[in-house]
């Protein structure tokens, strides 16, 4: 592991542990037992640092939803596939799902807006994919961004019940996962071909 990723990783644990208001160059150097001064070979500031943890935790999931894109499969197994492929990746790599959403744009007066926008590949791709449902006639939507965004909001709701340790300890936990994607995904497409 190079420092730059030592860096990171040490700068991750923290951040999840302690929020972005206690993270300091000082302690990441402290935790990394590494000088501070070294810490700016990589990294301007805080914030620099940051970006570069929320980037790196943004493409890792990108490239996740980008493994299960298949054009040949139909929009519904698509669909199925990339929704699928979010909640595994927030429940395989939990601390950088939280660092993706943990931080505010307030919060990081210097990150630049334009860099949240990030964020926003992962509903994209599902525009993407209901558009090709709509153009295919296998679904009739007004908007498909929108609709993208309320299914994202919802597989968000999912992932989140699980990792705030929130599921009902008599529900398993792939059990709800799968009655969750069943519910979310169909009734998506039946509640649009009716329409």
């Amino acid at each position: 592991m190079s420092l730059r990723e030592e860096i990171l990783e040490v700068s991750k644990e923290l951040l999840i542990k302690e929020g972005f208001s206690k993270l300091s160059m000082r302690r990441i150097a402290e935790r990394a037992d590494v000088s501070a001064t070294s810490i700016y070979l990589y990294f301007k500031n805080k914030d620099d640092l940051l970006l570069a943890l929320i980037e790196e935790s943004i493409e890792n999931l990108k490239a996740s939803l980008m493994e299960v894109v298949d054009a040949s499969k139909g929009f519904l197994m698509q669909l199925e596939d990339m929704a699928r492929a979010y909640i595994e990746y927030a429940l395989n790599h939990p601390q950088e799902y939280e660092i993706i959403y943990m931080v505010r744009p307030e919060e990081m007066p210097k990150y630049p807006k334009e860099k949240f926008m990030n964020i926003r590949s992962g509903y994209e791709l599902l525009a993407d994919i209901i558009r090709e449902g709509h153009d295919q006639e296998q679904i009739d939507v007004e908007d498909a961004l929108i609709n993208a965004y309320t299914l994202w909001a919802q597989l968000h709701g999912v992932v989140s019940v699980i990792l705030n340790k929130r599921l009902d300890t008599r529900i398993p936990q792939q059990q709800f996962i799968e009655q969750a994607l069943e519910n979310i995904i169909r009734g998506f497409v039946m509640q649009k071909t009716q329409a």
